[in-house]
C-alpha cells in the first residue's frame, strides 16, 4: 500500500458518494417524471450545464480522486455528463410536442445503465480500497 492510499479519506468520500447518488437518483426520477407526465421542465433539467450544477457532480470536484481510481472516475463523470445531455434533449423534445421515441428512451435507459454499473464499480472499488488501507 502507498502512502497517498492511507492518507486518503475514505470514509468522507464513501459517506459523500452515497449522498451523491442518492440526488442523482432523485434528479433522474424528476426528469423521468417531467417525460411521462410531459410537465414543465425546469432549468436544472435543461440546462446545457446542467451536469456541473447535479450534487455528484460537485461531490466529484470536492473530494481528491482515490488513488488508483483516476481512469474510473473518469468514465463515470463522462456517463453522469451524458446522461444529463440525453435527459436534456428528451426533456426540450418534449416542451416542443415531439413524442419520446423508443429509440430515444432506450439510449436514455441504456446510459443510465451503463452509468449506474461504473458507479457501482467505483464504488465497491473504493470500499475494498478502504478495507485493504485499515489494513
Amino acid at each position: 500500500m502507498n502512502d497517498s492510499s492511507a492518507r486518503f479519506p475514505y470514509g468522507e468520500f464513501i459517506d459523500g458518494l452515497e449522498e451523491a447518488i442518492y440526488w442523482h437518483n432523485a434528479w433522474y426520477s424528476r426528469g423521468m417524471r417531467q417525460l411521462i407526465l410531459q410537465a414543465n421542465s425546469s432549468e436544472d433539467l435543461i440546462a446545457r450545464d446542467a451536469h456541473l450544477h447535479c450534487k455528484l457532480a460537485g461531490f466529484f470536484s470536492y473530494l481528491p480522486t482515490p488513488p488508483g481510481q483516476e481512469e474510473l472516475k473518469t468514465q463515470v463523470e463522462d456517463l453522469h455528463q451524458q446522461m444529463h445531455t440525453l435527459m436534456r434533449e428528451a426533456l426540450l423534445e418534449s416542451a416542443n410536442g415531439q413524442k419520446l421515441s423508443a429509440e430515444a428512451f432506450d439510449e436514455l435507459e441504456d446510459a443510465q445503465a451503463s452509468f449506474f454499473i461504473n458507479l457501482h464499480g467505483l464504488f465497491r472499488k473504493v470500499m475494498e480500497d478502504k478495507f485493504a488501507a485499515q489494513g
